[in-house]
């Protein structure tokens, strides 16, 4: 231990006023005294977000019907509410109605693949430990425990990052919303501006200002689908 101190002699004072000794300690480093890891190590397959494996037929079946009934409830037509819409909205039975409607509900279908999932894995850990509970497998199979401080830690971290995420993209939303509003309001404005052009009804007139009109139409159109891959899905 001694020896690895330098000595007062091996000093020398340099113009940063720092003490630096001649000859500085080196460390050798021997690639035989890494340890070696073991071989199975490097041929576990990794999955990620990303990968092309996907689980089974039988494992699928769950997600595309959900996924299949929410693309049908996305192509329906949206008219505009009138006072009876508003009226039956506003309507003490609608409760009911919506339980009857809960199945064809978009948000609830984006539930059932997790919640299916959770609840199988949920399902076979109880009937598990039910089984070593009650002896009717072997003595060496444990009982699975796990403590409930990690989800107490997590939660409220979960909910404030749900919160923060819902509230920005609503925020988002809005932001659209409003540019939209003004390419409308912009569109309705250069049409006013078109009629309200004096000139003669029946002629060339007519012909250039329905031309405009019909330009002027087209334009949120072209904007909305226009050189866009996903124009079909916008259609629709």
């Amino acid at each position: 231990m001694t020896n690895l101190l330098p000595t007062p002699s091996r000093l020398s004072l340099s113009s940063n006023s720092q003490f630096t000794p001649q000859n500085p300690l080196k460390l050798h480093y021997s690639h035989s005294s890494r340890p070696s890891l073991p071989t199975k190590f490097f041929l576990l397959p990794v999955l990620c977000s990303k990968s092309t494996n996907s689980p089974a037929p039988s494992l699928r079946w769950v997600p595309e019907w959900a996924d299949a009934v929410k693309e049908r409830g996305k192509r329906k037509r949206r008219a505009l509410y009138t006072p009876d819409d508003w009226r039956a909205h506003r309507s003490s039975s609608r409760h009911f109605r919506h339980l009857l409607s809960s199945l064809s509900s978009r948000v609830i279908l984006s539930l059932v693949p997790p919640v299916f999932s959770l609840t199988a894995v949920a399902a076979a850990l109880a009937l598990y430990n039910s089984a070593v509970s009650l002896a009717w497998l072997p003595d060496f199979f444990p009982l699975l425990r796990a403590s409930s401080l990690p989800y107490q830690l997590t939660a409220p971290a979960l909910a404030l990052l749900l919160v923060f995420r819902t509230e920005a993209s609503y925020s988002r939303f809005v932001e659209g919303r409003k540019a939209w509003m003004k390419v409308v309001a912009g569109a309705n404005e250069l049409a006013g501006m078109v009629m309200s052009v004096r000139g003669n009804n029946c002629g060339a007139d007519a012909g250039v200002r329905r031309d405009l009109l019909n330009y002027i139409m087209a334009f949120p159109v072209a904007l909305k689908v226009g050189g866009d891959p996903f124009a079909a899905y916008i259609r629709d």
